[in-house]
Formats: C-alpha cells, sequence, structure tokens
C-alpha cells in the first residue's frame, strides 16, 4: 500500500517571529556594512567577520524558528553537528554579502558572482539544516520547488547586495531608505525559506530514527533562540551606533582641523602672496584656484574659474612665449615646470609671478593634471633691482664705501675705496681696517665702534688716514651700523671722502684772510698815525721833561738825591708806557702765522682802549667800560681779537666824530650761558634796518673813505672762533655791535 505523506502545519506566531528576525537581521546588515565600508586596515577585517557572525546568526535563527514553526504529527530531533554546520553556511553567506556590499564599486560581474555565492550560502544553510532534522520519517523533495528555492536565494541575494550597496552610507537620524529596505530583504529571506520547506514533504518509516547527537527543542528553546538573536543583534546595532558616533565626533574634530588647516593655508598663502591651483591637461580646465591665486591674477572669485585662454592673455605680452614654452614642454616630456614671467592686469599694473608645476598620472601612466603655485614675487623683484641699482652706485661711486664687522674685518671694498687708498678689493677684504689707519689715530676707531654700539651714527667726522705707499690724505668719514634681522649691530658702512684738496683750499683761504687782516691792520694802524704819535709823544716828552728835572736837581752844589731819584723812577714809568704802546703797535703790524691761546677778554679791551684813547679824546668821545669780574677766558689768537675790537671801536668813533659834544662809546663784557658776550655801543648816527646786515658785506660802506671789509673780516674771525657777530641800532640812536665767544673750562682754573 502507497506511504501517505504525514500532514504537517504551521504555528503563525512563530512564523511571524521569524519574519521579524530576518527584517531585523536585513536592518543589522545594512548598518554593518556601512561600518565596514567606513572602516579601514585591520578594524576593517574586524567589523566584516564580526558582522557576518551577527548576520549569519540573524538568518540562522530566522531559519531555525521558521523549521520549528513547522509541526509534524511525530516527535523531531535535531542533529546539533549538522546544525552548527548550517550556521557557517550563514555566517559564509554573510561574508559575501558584507564584502561586496562594502566595496567601493560593484559591477555586474561582481554582483552577479556575490549573489550566486550568497544564494548558494543560504539555500546550503537552508537544506544542511533540513538534513539536521531526526525523526521517525523519510525526507521527500520537490525538485521544482527546490530549484525555485535556490534561484529565489540567488535572486534575493542580488536584490540583497543592491540594497546593502546603495543604502550603507552613514546618516544621521532614521533613514527610512535604509528601513525600507531591510523590510524588502527581511521578507525576501522567508519567501525563499518558506518555499525550501514547501519542496518536503515526510512519510512515515519504520525505522527508528538515529537519535545519537540530537536534540528536542522544546519552546523555551525556542524562546532562548529567538532571544540570543535579538540579543546579538541588538548588541551589533549597538556596537554599530558607539562606533559611529565615535567616528562622527573623530569626523567633526577632522573636519574643524580640516577648517583650521585650511584656514591657515589660507593666510599662509596670503602672507607669503602665493596661490594654489589644479588644471586638468585636455581641454585646459582649472580643478582647483586659490582665494590668493585669484588675488595673484586679478579675477574675480564670483565670476568662476577663467578658462585656459584668458590666463594666457592676462600674461605679458613680451613674456607670454616663455609662459607657453614652458607649459608645453613640460605637458611633452610629462615633467614639472618653473618659470618666472610678467603678469598685464586690467588696470595696467605689471606683477612679477613665479610658477611651479608638477605633473600628476594616472595608473596608465598618461598625464592628466598638473598641480601647482604660482608666487607674487614683485616686491621680490624690485628689491633686487634695488639691491642692483645700489651696488651698481656703491661700485661707480668717487668716494671710498667700506663694510667691516665689528671686530674690524673689513667685508667690501668698492671700486672708489681702491682709487682712494690704493688696496684692490682682493688685497683689503678679510684684513683688519687699521690697514689704512695711521698708528697715531688707532684710538678714533675704538671711539667709533663704542659710539656704533650705543647705535649712533657718526657724520661728516674728518680725519687723517693712510694709501698703500705710506701716504696721508685727509678724509670725511660718515659711518653707519650695520644691523642683522634681529635688530642687533653687526658691523659699520664707512663712507670715506678725499677732502685733501679741500682741506688745502681751507689753508689758502684761511691764509688769504689773515693776509687780508693784516692789510687791514696796517691800513686801520696807517690812518691812526697821527693818534698814535701822540700817544707816544705824551710820556716820551713826560721822560724828557723829567730827565731835565733830574739832572737839575743832581747840578746843584748840594745834590737832592731823593729829588732826582723820584724824577728817574718817572722817567721809568713814561719809557714803560711808550714802550707798551710801541709793543702793542708792533703786534698789530706783526705779519705770522695764527697762535690761540686762552686769552682774558677783559685785557684785550683794556689794551686797546689805551691804543684808541687819543682818536677818542681828539673827537670830544668819552669811554665808559663796565667789565664783568671773573670772567671766564677764551681760546683766541690775541691779534685777530685786538683787531676785532679796534674795528667795533673805530667805527664806533668815526659815527659819532660828527657830534656836538657829549657822545660816549660803552664797552661792556659778560658771562652768558658758556659764552662771553661782548657788547660795544655808541651814540652815533645809527643803523637802519636794511643796512644791519648790508654792513657785513664786503664792500659795503658807509663812509666816504672806507674800504668796506672791516666788518666782513672781523665776523669772519668771530665765526673762526666760533662765535657770531651781529648788529642793531635805530636811525639817529646810536648802534650796537655785539659777539659771543664760547667760554673755556679751563679758564675757571
Amino acid at each position: 500500500m502507497a506511504a501517505v505523506n504525514l500532514i504537517g502545519s504551521y504555528n503563525y506566531g512563530l512564523v511571524a517571529l521569524s519574519v521579524l528576525i530576518a527584517i531585523f537581521a536585513s536592518y543589522a546588515a545594512l548598518d554593518l556594512a556601512g561600518r565596514v565600508t567606513a572602516a579601514r586596515g585591520w578594524t576593517r577585517a574586524v567589523w566584516l567577520l564580526a558582522g557576518a557572525g551577527a548576520m549569519g546568526t540573524g538568518i540562522w535563527s530566522m531559519h531555525y524558528i521558521g523549521m520549528l514553526a513547522f509541526i509534524l504529527p511525530i516527535p523531531v530531533a535535531y542533529h546539533w553537528p549538522t546544525v552548527l554546520l548550517s550556521l557557517f553556511a550563514a555566517i559564509f553567506a554573510s561574508v559575501i554579502a558584507l564584502y561586496v556590499g562594502s566595496r567601493q564599486k560593484m559591477g555586474a560581474f561582481r554582483a552577479l558572482a556575490g549573489s550566486v555565492l550568497m544564494g548558494g550560502g543560504i539555500a546550503s544553510m537552508h537544506y544542511i539544516g533540513m538534513d539536521a532534522m531526526r525523526l521517525s520519517a523519510v525526507c521527500h523533495f520537490n525538485s521544482f520547488l527546490v530549484v525555485l528555492s535556490v534561484v529565489f536565494a540567488v535572486l534575493f541575494s542580488l536584490v540583497a547586495l543592491w540594497i546593502t550597496f546603495h543604502f550603507r552610507d552613514e546618516k544621521k537620524g532614521i533613514d527610512w531608505g535604509k528601513s525600507a529596505g531591510a523590510v524588502l530583504m527581511g521578507t525576501a529571506i522567508p519567501v525563499m525559506h518558506y518555499t525550501g520547506m514547501a519542496a518536503a514533504s515526510f512519510t512515515p518509516s519504520s525505522m527508528p530514527s538515529d537519535l545519537s547527537r540530537a536534540i528536542s527543542i522544546s519552546t523555551l528553546g525556542t524562546i532562548g533562540i529567538a532571544a540570543v538573536t535579538w540579543i546579538v543583534l541588538g548588541l551589533a546595532l549597538l556596537t554599530s551606533w558607539l562606533d559611529r558616533r565615535f567616528a562622527a565626533q573623530k569626523l567633526e574634530l577632522q573636519e574643524e582641523k580640516l577648517q583650521r588647516s585650511e584656514a591657515y593655508l589660507a593666510e599662509a598663502q596670503r602672507l607669503t602672496h602665493t596661490g594654489s591651483w589644479a588644471w586638468r591637461v585636455a581641454g585646459g580646465a582649472a580643478v582647483h584656484l586659490s582665494e590668493e591665486w585669484y588675488r595673484i591674477y586679478g579675477f574675480d572669485p564670483e565670476n568662476g574659474p577663467p578658462a585656459f585662454e584668458e590666463c594666457r592673455q592676462r600674461t605679458h605680452p613680451e613674456d607670454r612665449a616663455k609662459w607657453q614654452g614652458a607649459i608645453d614642454r613640460a605637458i611633452a616630456e610629462k615633467s614639472e615646470y618653473e618659470v618666472e614671467f610678467r603678469t598685464l592686469l586690467p588696470d595696467g599694473s605689471v606683477k612679477h609671478i613665479r610658477t611651479v608645476g608638477h605633473p600628476v598620472l594616472n595608473a596608465s601612466g598618461d598625464l592628466v593634471q598638473f598641480v601647482g603655485s604660482s608666487t607674487d614675487i614683485t616686491e621680490r623683484k624690485r628689491a633686487e633691482q634695488a639691491t642692483l641699482l645700489l651696488a651698481a652706485i656703491v661700485e661707480s661711486s668717487h668716494d671710498a664705501i667700506v663694510s667691516k664687522r665689528l671686530n674690524g674685518v673689513i667685508t667690501s671694498w668698492n671700486k672708489g675705496a681702491e682709487r682712494l687708498f690704493g688696496y684692490a678689493a682682493e688685497e683689503a677684504v678679510g684684513q683688519n681696517i687699521t690697514l689704512i689707519i695711521p698708528p697715531d689715530r688707532r684710538d678714533e676707531e675704538r671711539a667709533i665702534v663704542e659710539r656704533l654700539m650705543r647705535g649712533e651714527r657718526v657724520d661728516h667726522f674728518e680725519t687723517v688716514r693712510m694709501r698703500k705707499d705710506g701716504s696721508m690724505l685727509d678724509v670725511a668719514l660718515t659711518i653707519s651700523p650695520m644691523k642683522d634681522a634681529a635688530g642687533a649691530i653687526v658691523g659699520a658702512s664707512k663712507l670715506a671722502r678725499d677732502i685733501t684738496e679741500r682741506k688745502r683750499a681751507e689753508a689758502a683761504l684761511r691764509q688769504a684772510q689773515a693776509d687780508l687782516a693784516y692789510m687791514s691792520r696796517v691800513t686801520t694802524m696807517g690812518e691812526l698815525t697821527a693818534s698814535l704819535a701822540h700817544e707816544i709823544r705824551q710820556p716820551i716828552s713826560a721822560a724828557v721833561t723829567n730827565a731835565r728835572t733830574c739832572l737839575r736837581w743832581l747840578g746843584r752844589e748840594a745834590p737832592d738825591v731823593a729829588e732826582a731819584s723820584e724824577a728817574a723812577s718817572r722817567i721809568v714809568k713814561d719809557a714803560t708806557r711808550a714802550a707798551d704802546i710801541i709793543s702793542r703797535i708792533s703786534l698789530l703790524f706783526k705779519k705770522g702765522a695764527l697762535q690761540r691761546e686762552l686769552v682774558d677778554v677783559n685785557d684785550v679791551i683794556r689794551e686797546m682802549i689805551v691804543l684808541l684813547r687819543g682818536e677818542a679824546t681828539r673827537h670830544s668821545i668819552s669811554i665808559r667800560i663796565e667789565l664783568a669780574e671773573d670772567l671766564p677766558k677764551v681760546m683766541a689768537d690775541p691779534v685777530q681779537l685786538q683787531q676785532v675790537f679796534m674795528n667795533l671801536m673805530l667805527n664806533a668813533i668815526e659815527a659819532m666824530k660828527e657830534g656836538s659834544g657829549g657822545s660816549e662809546l660803552t664797552i661792556k663784557s659778560e658771562a652768558e650761558d658758556g659764552q662771553v658776550l661782548i657788547s660795544i655801543t655808541d651814540t652815533g648816527v645809527g643803523l637802519s634796518p636794511e643796512q644791519v646786515e648790508q654792513i657785513f658785506k664786503a664792500f659795503f660802506t658807509t663812509k666816504d673813505t672806507g674800504t668796506g671789509m672791516g666788518l666782513p673780516i672781523s665776523r669772519s674771525i668771530i665765526e673762526s672762533h666760533g662765535g657770531r657777530l651781529w648788529a642793531t641800532g635805530v636811525p639817529g640812536s646810536g648802534a650796537t655791535f655785539q659777539f659771543t665767544l664760547p667760554a673755556t673750562a679751563a679758564a675757571h682754573a
């Protein structure tokens, strides 16, 4: 009699549970695929294996709960080693799913191969799991339904891979696309399972079943399988969520660092005037242009990247061929290029640009891009041009320009220095500056270095230096400190100008002025002949009278020696007075080298009053003096000082000689602010405002017989002594001539 198939039924609660587990496992698979995709290195392998374990466990759990939902009228046990083998098949299928779904690209072949392997793994898990059943019945399979279940497994695997690949990306909040994909996958997997279950039929058997290593699954066991599955999948999702949170925080930090780095880069590019760029060789389209690049080339970022031809047109016409040639060679040779050129901006300004390009090749070795930088070197070019111009000026300068370190070692020596000192640059550089300093002048160098170390500049320092042949020359030095980038003084720059000819001219001028002053003194003394004769005749006449008186006292019968002695003393006094006058006159007539010494100005005033009193008396002019006590001495040539007083006093007498009487000449001395101030005031005709400065010009005179040289000579004498001479006056109210002379500190000793 034909065997009757056992009639089975389904526990729809367990069926529903199996579908929920399938959906939950599918969602976990999609979520874990995102973690596998985001991971790198060994972390990726850990996520792949752990995810496959969780996903495989979910699929396997769905399968066994689905089998437990099928109820037969006979007891059913399960061979646990075979059950374990079916779990490994599920994990294998999950590995395939996660690996293919997490790849950067998924082509048709990869998707088809992956779906076959994954579907085969799921089908294997199902039929291995059914082979684990131990019961007193024989299992028969419907070949069509078996094949259909395998086809379903492959097709559903292809759909699952597609869903996994497209919904694996990380997103915040609820991802409804991923949830819908999980529902679709979770529904498809049970379809394959229950198709496979429908392919099986069972007929009773009298042969007892092999229950070795077989276990029966109770309701509690079913609940345990479901609970463990939920826990495993839940832990997998929790771990994925935590990892995603940490990854998101890390990504935020990285993005923050990236933004900060981009800001630093932009600032660095702005400070260094360097813009970055990248452009495709095919078509010349720009891939990247930094803000600084736009600023350098004068393009507006709001208008988007300029075309390659626009950049070429902005290149200076004279440099366009050089710029294009460098790029063409780099393209032909697939090499780097570096070129300096000028750009001509729309406003007419010109910039100097230095561009460096680096080739980017694809896997086939074809040139696809150039990346590089463009630097605005306009300021550097200007500095270079200024440096070259300065170097040319230094080399062509007639003056000697020398630089040295603080220890005196010469570091530069221009052509002017070669001409001036006779040493070639090769001979001087590296030597000490004492090479050109006379031994008796080396203390000057130490004093100059001390001033330089204080940051001072030495201007127009006149001294003597030595040529290679040993001859001396007069030079004027201008010395400036040289500083390094930190502002520390490291050396000095010296400019030496040959003033030998100027010194000779100054000496000749001084001699001419001395000769002119001498001639002026002689002329003036000639004009004073009558007055001076009177001054000399008066003491001589008095001496003659006293001599006769002395002889008369001695010629008595009883000579009166006392009276004769007194008369003789008066003779000596009168002769001494005459000798003093003659000595002063001879000094004024003396022609010789100027000799400066400490002079008491009050003594000079008194001496000149002695010489000129007769001239004043002849014109009924009184002389009044107001001389300061303890007046500082001055360093001066006494003869030149006498000449100044003589000129000024005679001019005052000349201005008052036409007066009706009561005229007075006042001479005053005083100390003021470290100087000696002398005032000579008359009560004569006075000076108009126009005459106050004109009278000091050569050949200008207010007198009918004057030469117009006395006052210019007097002013030059006073100025040569470091003083100043000026005049004030009002017409009809007299005039005052004043001059100052530097007081000498040693004069108070």
